[in-house]
């Protein structure tokens, strides 16, 4: 695994290749991203198996690059401009794109060893971030592994539809979830698919549990489909919600909100549509206006607020379907990650006597997943991808057993060197 991953006449016809492209609009970038998911999946799979790499695999991966690096660049604003339509523009910011690009042609090129060797150039304090981690959790093999993806164990892109997983992430992770884990579990906010995590995954099958629309649904190991459930009367109001959302998001004024961040995803018991992105690319008072304009809709669909909550993440609106607390008509809730962590263990069966378990988050919408956790199982440890002080106090606060880390790729090289 350490060694060199290209051979050169070994697998030297890739199942996908990507030719070079002229980039010019928005729906031609998503295509090329899902051209990268189609080639990075199988070598991911050849790599754990202990295959070698065929080197026009990674000529494709240079061509998707060269694509992306040669987008045109606006002379006034510095950005790179796409074409929505025939008439409109968007300024896209492709760091996550090209970045992790870069990093699985190198990760390919020269080895394991060597690119954990890259890595540490980049990312201040790396080797003792790492060796710390490694310190803390050597030796163990977990119950249950609890993770986010975005921001945790993925870095952060500007458009979901493009956070592609490379493919260094993926044997990092996909062998600490084999080698080192019984029930390894993603609780995401984003849907299960159609477009969520299992359309940006490129993991290997049966390795993990996806969870969408932070645990309401979710599919196991086995493949088998699973959702929280959720009454008539509540369906059709979040039906209505996002034939409502659907129709705004036509609306010159604020259609621009159909092509950043989160854009907008329909999932399971909730909607989540980006008013920002993390460039900052639209106006803050135009962002503002969209907010109120999604609250006044939720507010007329459900003007006692018993049904509906609304969570302003800054960069997304999250319209929530509260549930009843503890059966309890007259208490009500919004469904949070450890409702979701509950929902999930209880469906799977999961022993949760047996110890350790390790919860993985890097926001404050993964401390309820972490209390749950701590309520729930024995034996909790806690790794977060933070460098926010007041979330690391909290995190500290929940779990005796907790560490911070300031980058998801230390979290991915703690993981991944720790399955060796």
């Amino acid at each position: 695994m350490h060694e060199t991953i290209l051979k050169e006449h070994q697998l030297t016809t890739c199942i996908s290749p990507i030719t070079l492209q002229d980039i010019r609009t928005l729906k031609e970038l998503y295509r090329l991203k899902a051209e990268t998911r189609e080639l990075r999946e199988p070598i991911v799979r050849n790599i754990i198996k202990q295959r070698v790499v065929g080197r026009s695999c990674l000529e494709s991966l240079k061509n998707a690059l060269y694509s992306l690096e040669t987008i045109y660049i606006d002379d006034d604003t510095g950005q790179r401009l796409l074409r929505i339509d025939g008439m409109r523009q968007i300024e896209v910011d492709l760091t996550y794109e090209i970045r992790e690009l870069q990093k699985d042609i190198y990760y390919l090129e020269y080895g394991e060893d060597k690119f954990i060797d890259y890595l540490a150039k980049f990312i201040p304090g790396f080797r003792s971030y790492v060796n710390e981690g490694i310190d803390m959790l050597r030796g163990k093999r977990f119950n249950a592994f609890v993770t986010d993806r975005d921001g945790t164990t993925n870095n952060y892109c500007g458009r979901y539809r493009s956070s592609v997983q490379p493919i260094y992430n993926s044997v990092f992770i996909s062998r600490f979830a084999k080698n080192c884990c019984r029930y390894p579990i993603f609780i995401t906010s984003a849907p299960l698919k159609d477009f969520g995590i299992l359309n940006v995954s490129i993991n290997p099958g049966n390795t993990f549990v996806y969870a969408g629309s932070k645990g309401r649904e979710f599919i196991d190991l086995d493949e088998q489909f699973h959702s929280f459930p959720i009454e008539e009367k509540k369906q059709k109001m979040i039906r209505l919600l996002n034939d409502r959302l659907h129709v705004l998001l036509q609306d010159p004024d604020f259609e621009k909100f159909n092509f950043i961040g989160s854009a907008m995803q329909i999932k399971f018991g909730q909607t989540t549509v980006a008013r920002q992105d993390i460039s900052r690319s639209i106006k803050d008072e135009e962002s503002s206006a969209f907010l109120e304009k999604v609250k006044s809709i939720v507010r007329e669909i459900d003007p006692q607020g018993r049904n509906l909550r609304i969570e302003d993440t800054g960069l997304d609106i999250e319209i929530i379907l509260t549930i009843d607390v503890d059966h309890d008509s007259s208490a009500i809730k919004d469904f949070d990650k450890g409702d979701g962590l509950s929902f999930i263990s209880n469906k799977l069966r999961i022993d949760t006597s047996k110890g350790p378990n390790l919860v993985c988050g890097d926001t404050t919408s993964d401390i309820p997943m972490l209390k749950k956790a701590i309520e729930m199982y024995d034996d909790v440890w806690a790794v977060f991808v933070t460098r926010d002080e007041k979330l690391k106090k909290q995190v500290e606060d929940i779990c005796q057993n907790s560490y911070t880390v300031p980058y998801p790729d230390i979290l991915l090289t703690i993981l991944g060197l720790l399955s060796l």
